[in-house]
């Protein structure tokens, strides 16, 4: 029986697991050779060599990375827990299946298509009431307490600015919107006890962000003739996701790598799982051409290192890269490759942002104490008088938020960032913290360092469903009160 069992590989958990593994390895490299193909051009020959060349380690390195890739993906399932299913109905709420212009919207809110945003948000607001009588956990007294008090500040102004926007019913909702998620994040800190599980929420978080840049990938292969625009840039077809989200789902899964592989506690056996999962952002990184998530990516991984105290590694593997490319005369494509075919002054423009940016401080500064409504100041005064009714917002938190709110939104965003700033920076020196609570610190601020240059040229904050800044703010707010706990109590109150 031994002998048969031994014999017969597909009886074997473990030789099944590596099969599997070599499988989806091999799915990786069928689609990295696929995009990588057309861009030989680019990189010249010496470039396509080192690729081939390469190849093999990749591989090699791929086939352990799968391997642990599907024993996190078993552990998940062990883990599964209520708010898993909240966070995968919030984020199928996000999917967009089409596109509206402001006048399409505005004739019908509702169609088919918004019943898959609407149905979902539902069912997570019934949820959260039920849980609530069935199984009290004090999320609303969460949700009004440390630094998620001050984001539900910022909900209640987007509500408040319903009475005098220019589309009120679009604001109420996308305010609602708003206020659930952040209840959804309340809800998940008030039944969390320690970083482990706090971490368990990153995990799918991340998982989430990855799965759905696969899908971009596999759609890129069944119609690439959508999926990459004429500049080569990769974008998402069904459901459609554009290059800009691209880039940040790329950065941030970058981003992440890079913080496993750097944190103090890290295992050594995941480290072919973060350097498949840093190969595979990189390339989607790439693809999608996004100079914002880019620039986040390098700002994020110098503030990592920062907190480490190894910049020295930055600055040598910069100038080592930087040595590389001028040796292998490679300048000139990359500024070509970053330009993506702009004149001057489009690249000076932001692509129009700066056009779009003048016009809404324009409109702003006819109402400047009240603004023209959260969410519909940008799409349906801005967009629509500059006859872009597709646009839905105005590629920057501040400029929307100031437009929608004026300085009564911007006042909470505000603190609310500058708040993660400080308690994430000051978990480096916090002798109370555990290694485990230190990694999530590391890991969160390299994500905080991305979105934050990114909220300035896109939407990252207050855009539904936020979570790469919810999962930002629910580790700042969690470490907050392990700094506060660990606090020592002043004299004068001992007595």
């Amino acid at each position: 029986m031994k002998t048969a069992t031994t014999l017969n590989g597909a009886a074997n958990p473990r030789n099944l697991g590596l099969l599997l593994a070599f499988a989806a390895a091999g799915i990786l490299l069928t689609v990295s050779a696929f995009s990588l193909g057309a861009s030989f051009e680019r990189i010249g020959t010496t470039g396509a060599a080192l690729l081939v060349l390469l190849l093999p380690m990749v591989l090699i390195v791929g086939v352990a990375g799968v391997r642990q890739g599907i024993h996190h993906l078993v552990v998940l399932r062990r883990q599964w827990t209520w708010w898993h299913g909240w966070l995968t109905l919030l984020f199928i709420s996000t999917l967009v299946f089409r596109i509206r212009g402001a006048h399409e919207t505005s004739a019908q809110p509702v169609d088919a298509w918004a019943l898959l945003r609407l149905g979902p948000e539902a069912v997570v607001a019934v949820l959260l009431l039920v849980r609530q009588l069935r199984h009290p956990i004090p999320w609303l007294r969460t949700l009004f307490r440390g630094l998620l008090r001050v984001m539900a500040i910022y909900g209640l102004v987007c509500l408040a600015s319903a009475t005098w926007s220019i589309y009120a019913s679009w604001t109420l909702y996308k305010a609602l919107e708003l206020l659930l998620d952040f209840s959804v994040l309340a809800a998940i800190l008030a039944s969390t006890d320690s970083a482990e599980q706090l971490q368990q929420a990153f995990n799918y978080i991340w998982l989430l962000f990855g799965l759905d840049l696969l899908w971009v990938w596999i759609g890129s292969m069944l119609w690439p003739s959508d999926a990459f625009d004429e500049l080569g840039r990769l974008s998402g077809v069904w459901p459609v996701v554009a290059a800009n989200s691209v880039g940040a789902s790329a950065a941030v899964l970058c981003v992440v790598a890079f913080a496993r592989a750097l944190r103090a506690d890290a295992v050594r056996q995941d480290r072919p799982w973060y350097v498949l999962v840093a190969c595979f952002g990189v390339a989607s990184l790439i693809a999608s051409q996004t100079r914002n998530a880019m620039a986040g990516f390098v700002l994020s991984i110098l503030v990592m290192l920062w907190y480490l105290r190894r910049t020295w590694i930055g600055i040598a593997g910069g100038a080592s890269m930087a040595l590389g490319v001028i040796a292998m005369g490679w300048s000139g494509r990359i500024l070509e490759f970053l330009s993506r075919e702009q004149t001057q002054t489009q690249m000076e423009g932001l692509s129009s942002r700066v056009e779009w940016w003048s016009y809404a401080v324009k409109l702003w500064l006819r109402q400047p104490f009240t603004g023209l409504g959260a969410y519909a100041g940008g799409k349906f005064a801005v967009f629509e008088q500059l006859r872009l009714g597709e646009t839905s917002h105005l590629h920057s938190d501040w400029v929307e938020t100031l437009v929608g709110t004026s300085i009564w939104g911007i006042v909470p965003l505000a603190i609310a960032v500058i708040g993660c700033w400080w308690v994430l920076l000051r978990s480096r020196s916090h002798s109370a913290l555990s290694l485990a609570e230190k990694g999530l610190a590391l890991e969160a601020l390299g994500v905080l360092a991305s979105i934050t240059l990114r909220s300035f040229f896109n939407i990252e904050l207050v855009w539904h469903t936020p979570f790469l800044f919810m999962a930002v703010l629910g580790c700042a707010e969690f470490l907050r009160r392990r700094m506060q706990q660990s606090a020592p109590v002043p004299i004068a109150s001992r007595t």
